[in-house]
């Protein structure tokens, strides 16, 4: 991923992820598909707008359509849309969702299941 997200000045003032060991869409992104989807195809990701989050669902402009996704951490992806911004990349492939202030804060990248399947308790 060559120029998608440009790195943002100063340090996140977010606090730490939560806690989850559950591997799958949704839950902690597994640093090997993060690494993945850094050396795709431009093809495989989408600009998008984080609109909001209600509960563990989160909503995205992708274009001109609405996408409702489900994340364990919908309350700390709200804090750092509010602190840096809501645009962001996703690549659609993987299903992870590059918040604008990454690489700067690691945590800034979120695995998303489609809302229409159901939650899955996340492994401390």
């Amino acid at each position: 991923m060559s120029d998608h997200l440009e790195p943002q000045p100063g340090p996140s003032r977010v606090e730490a992820p939560t806690p989850c060991r559950r591997p799958g869409r949704g839950h902690a992104p597994h640093p090997a598909h993060v690494q993945l989807a850094q050396g795709g195809p431009d093809e495989l990701w989408r600009q998008v707008v984080v609109m909001g989050a209600v509960d563990d669902v989160v909503t995205l402009a992708v274009g001109d359509e609405l996408q409702r996704h489900r994340n364990h951490d919908t309350g700390r992806m709200a804090a750092l849309v509010r602190e840096d911004g809501p645009e962001a990349f996703l690549h659609t492939r993987l299903g992870l969702l590059f918040l604008r202030s990454w690489p700067r804060d690691a945590g800034s990248v979120f695995s998303l299941q489609p809302a229409d399947q159901p939650p899955v308790p996340c492994r401390d």
